[in-house]
């Protein structure tokens, strides 16, 4: 029996699949040699930072000390106003008022002969009279006419 050219056997190459052992080359080590150039940037690059860093601690620093006078001045005002405070309301007390009235300007407490009494009528109510505004009287003439606002 002859097989049909239609149906045929499939061939395979099976050589792909035998194991080979491959030949093993060494290469040699290439040595890495860093560029001056690039050492040269990277020590820029670092003493830069480096100084970036120190110069954000001196404001730092001075900021600090300018807060700290600040606060100083501060706490010395508070404890100035606080003084003039108490000086002041010392000065307006009645006795501190009394005592520069009598000695600095000769002022004396009246005495009873120099108190006069007056009597006020009480319930007595008085009306000033007005007088009505040409404005008014205009209005009320319209009123009288029938014409109102």
């Amino acid at each position: 029996m002859q097989q049909s050219s239609a149906v045929r056997k499939p061939q395979y190459d099976l050589e792909r699949f035998e194991q080979h052992t491959p030949a093993i080359t060494r290469v040699p080590k290439k040595e890495h040699i860093i560029h001056p150039v690039k050492i040269l940037f990277a020590a820029v690059l670092l003493v830069g930072m480096i100084s970036v860093m120190l110069y954000g601690r001196v404001q730092i620093t001075e900021l600090g000390q300018q807060i700290n006078a600040v606060t100083a001045q501060l706490d010395e005002l508070n404890s100035e106003k606080v003084r003039m405070e108490t000086e002041m309301e010392g000065m307006m007390s009645l006795k501190a008022v009394e005592e520069i009235s009598v000695g600095e300007y000769g002022m004396v407490k009246p005495d009873a002969s120099q108190v006069t009494y007056l009597q006020v009528q009480q319930n007595r109510v008085e009306a000033a009279d007005t007088e009505e505004t040409w404005l008014e009287k205009a209005l009320s003439f319209l009123e009288k006419l029938g014409i109102s606002f």
